[in-house]
């Protein structure tokens, strides 16, 4: 007879993929079992929805140091861009693995590779196009450089963006901006990547999270 109830127990993680986790960052053996016990603490049946992701999000800002952020500073749509980035199951959640990947990109990886993936939080098949002011422009790439640990955040990132804005003929204020034209635009054009994460300071400590 098949059962009616089905546990809601998460999966256990397996040494295979402990060791798997191990590799791809920076963290123990032992790290990286302590970051799933803690994981299951917050999220009892082993999952994040996108709900959950967003909360986390905004948890994680401040426990980085940063000002609380309405939801509104970084739109939705990214959000949901960022949440899907990480996934590779069908379903609408994040699994550990997930959820821990997206965690090591902001712990473990430079500024030029979290840029290049933010700057790819687009919608790739090109079904969709989203248009911002200069005012929504500043406040996402302000808001996800704070969440992202990307050193320059506070040196001069406003000025910078409307530098590329003008090199890239789109400073008239009354007009709203492509979000897919802008980040292509500076994915294939190092100089204006370059100067979107220039900072006069060379030397940025790398932050790691410890505590979800």
């Amino acid at each position: 007879m098949i059962s009616l109830f089905r546990s809601r127990l998460p999966p256990q993680l397996i040494p295979s993929q402990i060791t798997r986790l191990s590799d791809q960052s920076k963290l123990s053996f032992e790290e990286v079992q302590q970051w799933h016990d803690r994981f299951l603490l917050c999220y009892p049946y082993g999952y994040v929805s996108f709900e959950e992701f967003r909360i986390y999000l905004k948890r994680l800002h401040i426990y980085n140091g940063n000002y609380p952020y309405q939801y509104d500073q970084i739109p939705k749509r990214i959000l949901k861009q960022l949440f899907y980035k990480f996934k590779t199951s069908g379903n609408k959640r994040l699994h550990f693995e997930e959820f821990f990947r997206f965690n090591m990109l902001i712990a473990e990886e430079s500024d030029e590779i979290k840029l290049t993936f933010l700057l790819k939080l687009f919608d790739q098949e090109k079904k969709y196009y989203y248009y911002y002011s200069r005012e929504d422009i500043h406040q996402i790439f302000t808001t996800l450089f704070h969440l992202f640990n990307i050193s320059p955040s506070n040196d001069g990132l406003l000025q910078r963006i409307d530098t590329i804005l003008t090199r890239l003929h789109l400073n008239d204020s009354n007009v709203k901006i492509c979000w897919n034209t802008f980040c292509v635009s500076i994915l294939n054009q190092s100089s204006l990547f370059g100067l979107l994460i220039s900072s006069p300071d060379e030397d940025s400590c790398e932050i790691f999270i410890t505590h979800l």
